[in-house]
């Protein structure tokens, strides 16, 4: 079953003078995390709004698969940004209509 979740800044973290050293290393293992799900398989899509950090529609989004929404939030649950508040996340079903492939 294929599931989304959405990332979003938190409140403290949309003003760049709030971002430090241990903040840009969470984001980077963030990164690492859903690469390393997509070269498993098991996210499909990644990508994020093209908005400054101040935006209030910055968003992040991962498209992955997920036996049930136990396991679809225990790998939102176990991206490094969440889990150390960087940002909050929510996960819905979801459904791919089109896809080109690329």
């Amino acid at each position: 079953m294929q599931w989304i979740y959405i990332l979003q800044l938190q409140p403290k973290y949309t003003q760049q003078e709030n971002w430090t050293d241990e903040t840009n290393r969470i984001v980077g293992e963030h990164f690492n995390y859903l690469k390393s799900l997509f070269e498993q398989g098991v996210v499909k899509f990644v990508g994020k709004t093209e908005y400054g950090i101040e935006h209030l529609d910055n968003r992040g989004i991962s498209i992955f698969e997920a036996a049930d929404e136990a396991a679809a939030n225990a790998i939102m649950q176990n991206d490094p940004c969440v889990i150390n508040g960087v940002m909050t996340a929510m996960v819905h079903p979801f459904r791919i209509v089109f896809n080109s492939g690329e």
